[in-house]
């Protein structure tokens, strides 16, 4: 007996085939005509005979076990959040490519889990019948994954969100900014566990607002950037990689203040240099002789200590020769009055600067051998005569 489906279909097959037929008797059989209908007619066919098979998908009311669990007498599956959070992953795909990569690698991210967990609800919610039966299947195969992983990366969207916001404010409104969002923290948090009986959804939407405030907040700052001078000492930073520092007998004020003063004892040094006020000292390994200058093998990084022995703030400077003064793009920049000449700047490396009983560790290169002489390489602390030491690259 035929369901009203595959009459239904039947009738659109049977159309196809009086189709395909008068078609070729009047075309000629012409091939794109003939292959369209030819097409049609198959398709409906399978649609027909997986009708006929499934008889509608009806479930007989007088079969009460599969009134209750078929798939076919199940409720419809309910609101789903996962196109939504697809939805964000794909708009932290777009923030990414403008401002943070970050940004990109986590849009990708939550849109792989997205997929994952949408793919697994829409298939448990048609597992059978029973919903409460569904969501016992679901969280037994997603839980034991989706939990830890969940709180790790809503703890790493708030950590590194609330950095941006951070790092992009001012100095002064920073302190304000932590202490009240410490304060909504503790205040919802009290809440919560005063009123247990909130209903979960207020406060999951609460958690989820104020996770959402936090990634809008650090997104805006990452796009605006970082406050002014943070960026211009990360740019002028003696331990830049940058190939144009700023001199070393500038004071910055943001990178020398509360320099650190003490170094690991496992730090691996060649020397240590000490300036008492007037002298600079060198202690050196396998070098026992005063007054002996600091040899370092041309191209190795080594690293050096500095102890301040004096009252005031110093800091330790080695001068290594010339170098040519670079560009934004990392060419030569070409002498204005003499074009076949580059302009040249030292290469110099030093330390912060450090109060009395502090140490300092600095790390450096030399790529080219000293030249005695002419232009001999030297360790001195700025601002002093006569506090200087001789630096020898074979």
């Amino acid at each position: 007996m035929f369901s009203t489906g595959s009459k239904f279909f039947l009738g659109l097959a049977a159309a196809a085939t009086a189709g395909a037929v008068l078609y070729g008797a009047t075309q000629n059989f012409g091939a794109l005509g003939a292959f369209g209908l030819l097409f049609s007619l198959f398709v409906l066919s399978g649609l027909l005979a997986a009708v006929i098979w499934s008889h509608d998908g009806d479930v007989s009311a007088m079969d009460a076990t599969a009134v209750h669990y078929a798939p076919a007498g199940a409720v419809p599956a309910g609101s789903s959040m996962w196109p939504m959070v697809a939805a964000v992953a794909a708009t932290l795909l777009v923030v990414g490519v403008v401002t943070d990569k970050r940004y990109f690698v986590a849009g990708v991210g939550i849109l792989l889990v997205a997929i994952v967990e949408w793919m697994v609800r829409a298939w448990a919610d048609r597992a059978s019948g029973d919903a409460g039966f569904n969501r016992r299947v679901r969280s037994r195969l997603l839980h034991p994954l989706e939990l830890p992983l969940a709180g790790l990366a809503g703890l790493s969207v708030i950590i590194y969100g609330f950095s941006r916001v951070m790092l992009a404010a001012d100095k002064k409104a920073g302190p304000a900014i932590f202490g009240v969002g410490a304060a909504l923290v503790l205040a919802f948090g009290t809440l919560f566990s005063a009123k247990p009986q909130l209903r979960r959804s207020l406060v999951a939407g609460v958690c989820a607002f104020g996770g959402v405030a936090v990634l809008a907040g650090g997104i805006a700052s990452a796009a605006h950037g970082q406050r002014a001078e943070i960026t211009d000492a990360q740019v002028n930073d003696h331990f830049s990689s940058r190939d144009n520092p700023r001199p070393c007998e500038a004071f910055d004020q943001e990178a020398d203040a509360d320099a650190s003063g003490a170094v690991a004892a496992k730090s691996n040094t060649i020397a240590t240099f000490v300036f008492d006020g007037t002298n600079l000292t060198i202690d050196q390994i396998a070098n026992s002789l005063d007054g002996q200058p600091l040899t370092v093998d041309r191209g190795n990084t080594v690293s050096v200590l500095f102890r301040n022995k004096a009252e005031g703030e110093y800091r330790l400077r080695i001068y290594g020769g010339m170098k040519p003064e670079l560009d934004a793009a990392g060419n030569p920049v070409k002498d204005p009055s003499d074009p076949t000449k580059t302009i040249t700047r030292p290469r110099e490396f030093c330390t912060r600067a450090i109060k009395q009983g502090k140490t300092q560790i600095l790390t450096f290169s030399l790529p080219k051998p000293s030249v005695l002489g002419t232009d001999p390489f030297y360790a001195e602390v700025p601002g002093v005569d006569g506090a200087k030491v001789g630096v020898v690259v074979p």
